[in-house]
């Protein structure tokens, strides 16, 4: 049974020990600059608490870590973790800019640590009947992908005055408007259906006085050929998308043998509505949808880490793809300022790809 520590008891937090609870793992230290918010979760599950990340890695009944704080701090948690010989699952973005993504990247490869980046929409049932079946469909074509998130206290005249000051609580607790915040989800997905792009060129648009972009497109050139174009929006519309919400996001994957139209649900209630797949087949020209279940993604998504951790796999999505959409956010986002489209050359072309068991922390 993993034994797993959580650091940072805000909201996001709540989805990893309720998964990890859902999946036999038991959590017993909890960790929070606000002693209340770790008193809390403490308190759920009978668990140690403490106000200093340093104390669950001292933990020696901790063999497994979920970090759920500010991609600020992720770096130097993760790093301390390895040290410790923890296994580590970590809330996205990966850190605040690629350098230091791949420099966290680079230790979990020396380590030999558990590492396991947490983009949770790689769960969804669609999402995974999806891969399975681009799988025999032929290479990619062009990727669709969209998403856009309501938001309109953004487009409230005047802005409320939360927004305008600088740096704004959106850059404080989450490092960055649409892209950050929705599109590095968007981007996992279209880098784990498309591969890696090695030319990018972006547009970010803002609003006056805000420090964030509120509307983002890329076109991303694939490195295996295709051409992925993506759009961020936090918009004011209340009834749009799948869901009729205002959670309009989807993927749409085109191949000479096919097309997949993915979409999905609303992210933090993902248990109302399940995710849609269509596939239509080229050759027959039949349509078939998959309606699945409603069902949480986080879920899915814990019980698989601790499978994997406890198996001594890799963890999926890896210390790399986490790097990967750190490193195209922050290609995007230079490509936007020139206005000119951009080679990426990736930082770890050296590095052997992550086949080994890795080691899973016990004692």
């Amino acid at each position: 049974m993993a034994k797993v520590g959580i650091i940072g008891c805000g909201y996001i937090s709540h989805f990893h020990y309720e998964g990890y609870e859902h999946a036999g793992a038991k959590i017993v230290h909890v960790c929070d600059v606000r002693k209340d918010a770790a008193e809390a979760v403490g308190k759920r599950y009978g668990a140690k608490v403490s106000t200093d990340y340093r104390a669950v890695i001292a933990d020696k009944s901790v063999d497994l870590i979920s970090i759920c704080t500010l991609s600020s701090l992720h770096k130097e948690i993760a790093l301390a973790a390895f040290a410790a010989g923890k296994g580590v699952v970590c809330e996205k973005t990966l850190c605040t800019n690629p350098a230091d993504s791949a420099d966290v990247a680079r230790a979990a490869d020396d380590s030999g640590r558990f590492f396991a980046t947490a983009y949770m929409k790689n769960f969804f049932p669609a999402v995974q009947k999806a891969a399975e079946l681009l799988a025999g469909m032929g290479d990619v074509v062009s990727i669709h992908a969209r998403t856009w998130q309501p938001f309109g206290s953004l487009w409230e005249t005047p802005l409320p005055a939360a927004f305008t000051t600088h740096p704004s609580p959106i850059v404080k607790n989450y490092g960055g408007g649409v892209l950050v915040c929705g599109g590095s989800h968007i981007l996992n997905l279209m880098h784990r259906f498309g591969g890696r792009p090695n030319r990018v060129f972006g547009q970010m648009t803002s609003k006056p006085g805000l420090d964030i972009d509120v509307h983002t497109t890329a076109m991303l050139c694939f490195e295996k050929g295709g051409t992925g174009l993506f759009e961020g929006l936090w918009h004011p519309f209340a009834n749009v998308g799948y869901e009729r919400n205002g959670w309009d996001e989807r993927l749409e994957i085109n191949t000479g043998r096919g097309r997949l139209d993915i979409c999905t649900v609303l992210w933090d209630h993902p248990e109302r509505n399940g995710a849609l797949l269509v596939h239509q087949d080229a050759a027959s020209g039949r349509s078939t949808e998959y309606r699945y279940p409603a069902v949480n993604a986080f879920d899915v998504e814990m019980a698989e880490m601790v499978r994997r951790f406890e198996a001594g796999e890799p963890g999926f999505p890896s210390a790399w793809d986490g790097y990967v959409v750190d490193e195209l956010i922050s290609h995007i986002t230079l490509s936007a300022k020139r206005n000119e489209a951009l080679p990426i050359a990736w930082q770890d072309q050296a590095q052997p790809a992550q086949a080994k068991k890795t080691k899973a922390g016990r004692r």
